[in-house]
């Protein structure tokens, strides 16, 4: 699918925007998505299928200078056209890799937000599974939407995309790739938009003794 996906997303690039950008209310609405995520000052934050970057500077004014976001894409011209729109912007990283495997150590950022792209990551095991590696302990794991589940699944589909692959899964697979990770859940909401935030939670088995 890295292939596909790589394809998919370079001929979009050049055409691909997202309402916010000029209607005031739709930005309002991801302004309130993002205040329940939880980001604090300072924070390392990764924002895997990053896309054209339109979505980052949201995360920048709740980091402050001392955060830093590290945008990933698969897409070398979305990541182009990213740099392009955060021309002006501080505190960034750009790597233009799959998000299946992110060249960085383990337990390095305090926080993954994923925003209208889980949905294309494909097989979604491995990316839990690298997303709980990147992360610290008590790090956070958000996946988010600005649209329900089953709406974002329509769009796909009308959109042509293969949904064996491309899929926003239903509630009880998603808790069950999480948990099975290791992740604790700790919201979910899938009525006027879709998020789910998660934990990564390592026990310290003698100190429990």
């Amino acid at each position: 699918m890295e292939n596909d996906n790589t394809i998919i997303f370079n001929n979009l690039a050049d055409c691909y925007k997202n309402p916010w950008i000029k209607d005031k209310k739709e930005r309002q609405r991801i302004i309130d998505i993002v205040n329940k995520f939880g980001i604090k000052k300072g924070m390392q934050i990764l924002e895997p299928g990053c896309g054209n970057g339109e979505f980052t500077p949201f995360i920048l004014k709740k980091i402050g200078k001392k955060g830093v976001v590290w945008l990933v894409d698969i897409s070398d011209k979305m990541l182009k056209i990213a740099k392009r729109n955060l021309k002006n912007k501080k505190n960034l990283r750009y790597i233009n890799c799959c998000a299946s495997k992110i060249p960085v150590e383990k337990n390095f950022f305090d926080m993954v937000i994923v925003f209208n792209s889980f949905p294309h990551f494909y097989p979604k095991k491995i990316f839990i599974k690298e997303f709980y590696r990147v992360l610290k302990n008590n790090g956070f794991l958000i996946i988010a939407h600005d649209f329900p589940r089953e709406k974002i699944n329509r769009i796909h589909n009308k959109a042509n995309f293969d949904m064996d692959k491309n899929l926003l899964p239903g509630k009880r697979e998603m808790f069950k790739m999480l948990k099975k990770q290791g992740f604790v859940i700790k919201r979910y909401d899938n009525k006027v938009y879709y998020l789910l935030i998660a934990i990564k939670i390592i026990y310290n088995v003698r100190s429990a003794i």
